[in-house]
């Protein structure tokens, strides 16, 4: 339901729509935004990488992925939501009118894993990834994880995941990703990865899959992909 009629809007918020509190809020880094939340579970309780959406506006909706889960001081549920605000769209205007206490309204059904495979993943994404890859990331040290993120951000995003590479963004979308792949690939920095994820601007995904099947010879049934945005689309 990214954009959908009021009507339908609200019938999905009928059936998926969990009663929600906001607990907390802050800004981890310049353009990105962390929410706590106390949420209805769905079906099979919350997960690290569960997919919700928010009714940013009755025709407009947005999805965002829980980078945690944890518990309250009162022992109930909380999740955790990071997002990028940079592009000043729909979503990033609904969480900034939120307030420590605010009830709303998150959409969820049960988790569905994102597909991942191998042992040794490389995960590729801009900032609007940042949660999701940091909820599939966490557990895998052999793994390989790279992110694009506005230049101001890169500081005090290492600072917090130092074992994540955060590159500054420059030029188009993707450029400096593609720049440090390319890189990677030709000193051998990624030669035994054995599977990849790659999320975020649709356009960037495309030329990243086309290095790693071409240089890497990665099978392509071993990268997983999933857009959140288009260059020339609404912002999130």
């Amino acid at each position: 339901m990214p954009r959908a009629p009021a009507v339908i809007g609200n019938l999905v918020e009928s059936a998926m729509g969990r009663p929600a509190q906001l607990l907390d809020a802050r800004e981890p880094a310049p353009g990105f935004l962390e929410l706590e939340l106390h949420a209805e579970p769905p079906p099979g309780g919350w997960h690290p990488g569960h997919e919700i959406q928010i009714r940013a506006t009755p025709t407009q909706g947005r999805r965002y992925t829980v980078r945690a889960v944890g518990v309250t001081d009162s022992g109930s549920e909380r999740i955790t939501v990071l997002a990028a605000t940079d592009a000043d769209g729909p979503g990033t205007m609904w969480m900034r009118r939120l307030r420590v206490g605010s009830r709303t309204t998150v959409l969820a059904g049960r988790h569905r894993p994102l597909r991942e495979h191998g042992s040794r993943r490389l995960y590729l994404g801009d900032g609007s990834a940042l949660g999701t890859l940091d909820a599939c990331a966490r557990d895998g040290n052999a793994s390989i994880v790279a992110v694009e993120v506005p230049a101001e951000a890169v500081g005090p995003l290492t600072d917090r995941w130092p074992r994540y590479r955060f590159l500054s963004a420059t030029g188009a979308p993707g450029d400096a990703l593609q720049t440090w792949l390319e890189q990677a690939v030709g000193d051998g920095e990624v030669e035994t990865l054995d599977g990849a994820v790659l999320l975020g601007h649709a356009q960037s995904i495309q030329r990243q899959r086309r290095v790693l099947t071409d240089s890497l010879h990665l099978p392509r049934q071993a990268i997983t992909t999933k857009p959140y945005w288009a260059t020339g689309r609404a912002g999130l």
